[in-house]
C-alpha cells in the first residue's frame, strides 16, 4: 500500500471524528443548552426505553444501585426521586464559588460542573461493576502512591473495559429548567426530582430536543457557554478541515505516484 495513501486514509478519518467532536461538544453549548448524564445498567435501560425513555420517581431507591453508590443513607434519599448528573445553584459548591472575592474563583462553577459531571458518570458506571467508590475515596486518601497508583489503574481499566455495560441517557436544556425543575441531592452526589423525566439515547437528540422545548432561552442565560462552545465547535470544524483537505492531498499524490 503506497504510504501517501494510508496517510491520507488516517487524515480523513481522524478528521470526521475531530468534525464530530466539535459538534458533539461545542453545538449544543453554542446554542445555550447543559446536557446532564442518567447512568444505569443495561437491564434498567430497556425498561426506560419500554416505557417512552421515561425515567420514574417510583422507581428511586428500589434497587441496589442506591446501595453501592451510598449506602442505606442514600437508599433512603433516592425513594421517588429520579437522578441525573449535575451540580445545582444551590449546592454547597456553587454556594463556595459564588461567594468567593476572588474573580478566578468565582468563574470557576463551570469548569468545576464539567469535572464534578465526569466523575458522578464514573461512579454510576463502577457502580454496575461493583465497585465501592466510597472505598476507593478511603483508600486513595490512605494508601501509597504505588498502591494509588494500581487502584486508579484498576478504575481505569474497569471504565474502559467493563464486566457489566452501562447506559447513558441524554437530557440537554438551559440552566433554569435544571435550577427549576430539581433539588441538589442530599450529599452533592447529582440533581434530583419527584418528576418524570424524558431522557434521550444520544447529545444530538438530546440537543434537538433541547432547541425544540426551549428556542434559544439558554444562550441569553449563559453567554459564557455560549462563547465558550462556539470556541469548541470553531476549533473543531477548522481541524476536521485541515485533516481532510490534508488526507485529500495525499490521496491526490499516491494516484499521481500510481
Amino acid at each position: 500500500m503506497d504510504k501517501n495513501y494510508a496517510v491520507g486514509a488516517v487524515e480523513i478519518a481522524g478528521g470526521g471524528y475531530l468534525g464530530y467532536l466539535g459538534v458533539k461538544h461545542g453545538l449544543p453549548r453554542t446554542l445555550g443548552l447543559r446536557t446532564e448524564y442518567h447512568t444505569t445498567d443495561l437491564t434498567n435501560a430497556n425498561n426506560i426505553k419500554k416505557i417512552g425513555n421515561y425515567l420514574d420517581p417510583a422507581c428511586g431507591g428500589n434497587n441496589d444501585w442506591a446501595e453501592r453508590i451510598g449506602g442505606t443513607p442514600y437508599i433512603k434519599n433516592s425513594q421517588n426521586y429520579v437522578h441525573i448528573t449535575g451540580v445545582h445553584k444551590n449546592s454547597h459548591a456553587a454556594y463556595i464559588f459564588a461567594k468567593s472575592d476572588n474573580i478566578l474563583k468565582k468563574n470557576m462553577i463551570a469548569p468545576f460542573r464539567t469535572t464534578y459531571r465526569t466523575y458522578q458518570c464514573l461512579v454510576y458506571r463502577m457502580a454496575d461493576n461493583n465497585i465501592d467508590m466510597r472505598k476507593v475515596r478511603r483508600s486513595l486518601k490512605t494508601s501509597s502512591l504505588k498502591e494509588n497508583i494500581k487502584t486508579l489503574g484498576n478504575l481505569a481499566h474497569t471504565y474502559m473495559f467493563p464486566n457489566n455495560p452501562t447506559k447513558r441517557f441524554c437530557i440537554s436544556a438551559p440552566d433554569s429548567y435544571f435550577n427549576n425543575n430539581f433539588i441538589p441531592d442530599t450529599d452533592d452526589i447529582a440533581l434530583k426530582t419527584t418528576k418524570k423525566l424524558k431522557v434521550y439515547d444520544t447529545r444530538l437528540e438530546a440537543m434537538a430536543a433541547g432547541l425544540k422545548n426551549f428556542g434559544l432561552k439558554g444562550m441569553k442565560e449563559n453567554k459564557g457557554r455560549v462563547m465558550f462552545g462556539a470556541g469548541v465547535l470553531a476549533s473543531g470544524l477548522y481541524g476536521a478541515y485541515k485533516l481532510i483537505t490534508s488526507g485529500l492531498n495525499n490521496f491526490s499524490k499516491s494516484f499521481n505516484y500510481s
